[in-house]
């Protein structure tokens, strides 16, 4: 249920974003991605790493069958972002000067000043998506995302098509704001109807704080280093000779057309790390440990390479026909491979995270950070905006590495990762080859949009069909998750 309603959402802002290069320009678009990131690390650091907190210590109360605990928790939680989320916000009224000169235009701070409300919001969210994570209750997590999507599209096409506000970037994040507001509201009211209270009692501030303290500091850096990438790239195309405007074109076409694409493959796997996280902390033996931590890997492997030759043949079509921009579709395919590192890093800091090593991942995280600033000054001069696919790759990469060495050592887990990324990678050889053909032969009978979904589709069960014959795609991994379903359920009846 999570994953479909993941895939749901992720479809919606897929189309979203398309909806968004047809009302702005190019550059426009890189103005607002520019902001974007900024406001995402005004989201950061008001509750981003909330949610794993809460859940961790809801997962622990509710097997400890201690729930006052929980409610003391989330109450004091909520007091302490949204304390601080008004402060944040008072601060940026207050930093015109400074955002301005970020962002490099005026319109910049009119849009931090719109998501304003989205902030406060989302501090107040947090704590409630946390707890209905720490109760395994995905689907009013998922279903509360859902509607803040519909939401956020349905009022930003009713501001584009009335006009009510002089700039399209203005009108989509005012309609963000309201959406927050109105899926927080829905948000206070599943926490209410599962059991959820709000109770203070001294002595809870400190635990929270440390607790969020290294996953903030990793999120908080990831959040810095997105606006950052934004700023240092454009500049150093600007050195090289390129105007601001065409610098900031191609930044939008990275930013706002192929990473959107490219990220498709993280709905999957951020659905399964939103529900390994309090599996994990339940886990009673090592072994049983080492057996979930592999399901999950090959699981992970299996949704990436599923888009390798669809992202190989069809990027170009692809974003022809949603963007009508061939030069995204040319980014997505060179550096498709970067979904490889960017899948694995992210589900092994979710693993190493959901066992308390948040000190290490933060360390890992902010290494792999340094690695991937200073290929944003080497690469511009040799492969252009592309630098910020590659280096994002690089970065991936090592902290993969770094994250899969962690759990070797520290919990004595063994994988055959390298040997079944080249089983994978093998397998999609004759998939490449079969998608290239359908391509080519649906392209000449049928319309674009037609051929695209049955290439994408023959694409797919060419690739689960070869993993099936040739046995690397375990069914046992199936079986045991429905059979451990079904004894849940009975257990809870």
């Amino acid at each position: 249920m999570l994953t479909i309603f993941s895939v749901l959402t992720r479809c919606l802002g897929f189309i979203y974003k398309i909806y968004l290069t047809k009302i702005m320009t190019t550059t426009e678009l890189g103005i607002y991605n520019l902001s974007i990131s900024i406001y995402m690390v005004l989201i950061t650091l008001v509750g981003a790493s909330i949610p794993l907190t809460i859940s961790k210590i809801t997962a622990s109360n509710i097997k400890n069958k201690n729930t006052d605990d929980t409610k003391y928790s989330v109450t004091s939680s909520l007091i302490l972002t949204t304390v601080f989320s008004v402060f944040l916000a008072l601060l940026i009224l207050i930093s015109k000067p400074l955002i301005t000169l970020i962002i490099g235009d005026s319109i910049g701070y009119l849009i931090i000043v719109s998501l304003i409300p989205s902030i406060i919001f989302t501090a107040i969210y947090s704590q409630i998506r946390g707890y209905l994570w720490g109760l395994e209750n995905y689907f009013a997590v998922s279903i509360v995302e859902f509607v803040e999507q519909i939401l956020r599209i349905g009022f930003c096409i009713i501001f584009a098509m009335t006009g009510v506000f002089s700039s399209p970037i203005i009108a989509v994040c005012v309609a963000l704001s309201i959406a927050c507001g109105l899926s927080t509201f829905y948000g206070l009211i599943l926490y209410i109807k599962n059991n959820g209270k709000f109770k203070y009692k001294k002595g809870y501030f400190k635990g929270i704080i440390k607790s969020t303290l290294p996953l903030t500091g990793v999120r908080l850096f990831g959040s810095l280093l997105q606006p950052l990438i934004a700023i240092i790239i454009p500049f150093m195309l600007c050195n090289l000779g390129m105007s601001k405007d065409l610098a900031l074109s191609e930044l939008g076409i990275v930013m706002g057309m192929t990473m959107p694409l490219l990220s498709i493959p993280s709905t999957l796997i951020g659905a399964m790390c939103m529900i390994l996280i309090p599996r994990l902390n339940s886990v009673s033996n090592n072994f049983e440990l080492k057996r979930q931590i592999n399901n999950y890997l090959k699981f992970t492997l299996t949704c990436i390479f599923m888009f390798i030759p669809i992202f190989l043949i069809l990027s170009t079509p692809l974003c022809t026909y949603v963007y009508s921009n061939i030069d995204a579709g040319f980014y997505m395919t060179k550096c498709s491979w970067i979904i490889i590192p960017l899948g694995l890093s992210q589900l092994t800091t979710s693993i190493l995270n959901a066992l308390n090593q948040e000190n290490r991942t933060f360390v890992y995280y902010i290494f792999s950070c340094i690695i991937m600033i200073a290929l944003t000054f080497i690469l511009p001069k040799f492969i252009g905006i592309q630098t910020m696919l590659v280096a994002t790759g690089t970065s991936s990469i090592i902290l993969f590495a770094l994250n899969l060495q962690q759990l070797r050592k520290m919990f004595g887990v063994k994988t055959n990762i390298f040997k079944s990324i080249i089983y994978h990678a093998l397998v999609c050889i004759p998939v490449i080859i079969l998608t290239n053909f359908c391509y080519n032969i649906f392209s000449n009978t049928l319309g674009a949009f037609m051929t695209l979904i049955f290439t994408g589709i023959v694409s797919v069960l060419g690739y689960f069909g070869l993993l099936f014959v040739f046995g690397i795609l375990d069914v046992n991994i199936l079986k045991d998750y429905i059979i451990a379903h079904f004894k849940n359920k009975q257990k809870v009846k």
